[in-house]
């Protein structure tokens, strides 16, 4: 069950902070798109970092206070998301196995 759940969070600190970071390059402004990390940046500092990367990542595209603010706002909910999908597989693989 171990390496299930290591698994999982593992998949899970690379799949959320791209998904994340993905989803807002694709809403913004052109001037902010070009701030923005190239893909081989963006890959490279996903996998190193994880969720660490995302108020980086927001602070970099829309230079202001905010944009921190809200990266580290959206960090602390992947990171929620993933404990709470870590918590159910292990409470389902309980239930199951026992």
């Amino acid at each position: 069950m171990d390496v299930l759940l290591t698994t999982v969070a593992f998949v899970l600190g690379i799949a959320l902070p791209w998904g994340v970071v993905r989803f807002d390059m694709a809403r913004l402004t052109g001037q902010q798109l070009d701030r923005a990390w190239p893909d081989s940046s963006l890959w490279s500092a996903i996998v190193a970092f994880g969720p660490l990367c995302i108020p980086f990542h927001f602070a970099k595209t829309r230079r202001s206070l905010l944009g921190v603010l809200l990266g580290l706002v959206v960090m602390v909910g992947v990171f929620l998301v993933a404990v709470v999908v870590s918590v159910l597989l292990e409470g389902l693989y309980e239930a199951i196995w026992g």
